[in-house]
């Protein structure tokens, strides 16, 4: 994996190796950024290039070729180290990170350095965030430990303080239809090009709009928020989350659909918002603008903030492995309140009379 195989962040690349032409390699890296942009990626092809076993050091530059690169290629390079959140837990558990710091310290069997790939970070306990501490203050000779999440924000500030932190852009569109069509999400240029108009310059999203059943049953979605006539909340939980159910027996595929679909309506009053602003929303779906155009017809820009924000909310607590009926059933049950402000007050003035 080659940086050839790395798209959208040259600038990056470039970066790291003036680092290590003046030698100033960090010990400890954090890298943030939004999700399905190729920060895993990059953290593999980082540590091929620092155990490269043709290429110097300082050129950052892996043959891919040599036993080393294949290896980690592979996965199985003994001086490469993967730790990431169990599919069943909510954190990271100190466990995998004390056992992780344990074997970060032994020497390096093949090469220099010893590389720890820690996926999840923002899912770490504050208790293994603390048991980082000392691994980050006295790293083993050698050592180099790259944390990957979201951003700063999301980490202790004392683990922060202590790495290098690389942002992360979003991907450009025209790199994410090539990484489309090479992997074969999309079998025409005409598909890759109108998924990655959506994408927001994230894989990961593009994939999952990808599914034409989340994609019909989105806009169905959609159509219904925006329709003058309230829903039923309880049969509109009820479809939601058979269709989450519908994405496979683990629960690991389900909670990933309600994600992508909680972060699709989030996405959905972003646009709304626009229109309550008298502005063309920036999605360059049309049906999206006038669905977000009737919708921001009768809300008022404080409500749409709301919406939003129970959106993500809802995403949280997905995340967090809540109860997943209850997380649909209050969403829902907030949507209808918010879509349909008329109808709440008149229930209201319903009951004050009773």
């Amino acid at each position: 994996m080659p940086w050839g195989s790395v798209r959208g962040h040259d600038r990056l690349v470039a970066d790291l190796r003036r680092t290590l032409q003046l030698g100033r390699l960090p010990h400890a890296f954090l890298f943030v950024g939004p999700e399905g942009v190729g920060k895993h990626l990059f953290a593999l092809t980082l540590a091929q290039a620092m155990l490269c076993e043709r290429s110097e050091p300082d050129a950052l530059a892996p043959c891919g070729h040599c036993p080393s690169c294949l290896q980690v290629a592979a996965r199985s390079h003994p001086d490469l180290l993967l730790a990431a959140r169990p599919p069943e837990k909510h954190e990271l558990p100190i466990q995998v990170i004390r056992d992780l710091c344990g074997d970060l310290a032994l020497r390096p069997m093949r090469g220099g350095h010893r590389i720890a790939i820690v996926d999840d970070a923002d899912h770490l306990s504050e208790e293994a965030s603390n048991a980082f501490l000392k691994t980050l203050e006295e790293p083993p000779s050698g050592s180099v430990l790259i944390l990957l999440g979201s951003s700063p924000e999301a980490q202790l500030d004392t683990v922060v303080s202590r790495c290098r932190v690389l942002r992360f852009d979003p991907l450009p569109e025209s790199d994410v239809v090539r990484i489309l069509m090479d992997q074969g999400v999309a079998q025409e240029i005409e598909q890759a090009q109108r998924l990655a108009s959506h994408s927001e310059g994230s894989v990961k999203r593009a994939i999952a709009l990808a599914d034409p059943e989340m994609d019909s049953f989105r806009r169905g979605l959609l159509s219904d928020l925006a329709n003058p006539r309230p829903f039923d909340p309880p049969a509109m939980a009820a479809r939601i989350e058979a269709f989450v159910k519908d994405a496979g027996k683990e629960s690991v595929l389900q909670r990933d659909r309600a994600s992508v679909l909680a972060n699709e309506l989030a996405r959905f009053f972003r646009n709304v918002l626009w229109e309550t602003a008298g502005l063309a929303a920036p999605t360059p779906d049309a049906a999206d603008r006038q669905t977000a155009a009737l919708l921001a017809e009768r809300l008022e820009p404080e409500d749409v903030f709301l919406l939003a924000e129970r959106c993500m909310e809802a995403d949280y607590h997905i995340r967090r492995k809540l109860y997943m009926p209850l997380i649909l059933t209050s969403l829902v049950v907030d949507l209808a309140r918010l879509t349909h402000p008329s109808r709440a007050v008149a229930s209201s003035a319903g009951r004050g009379q009773a």
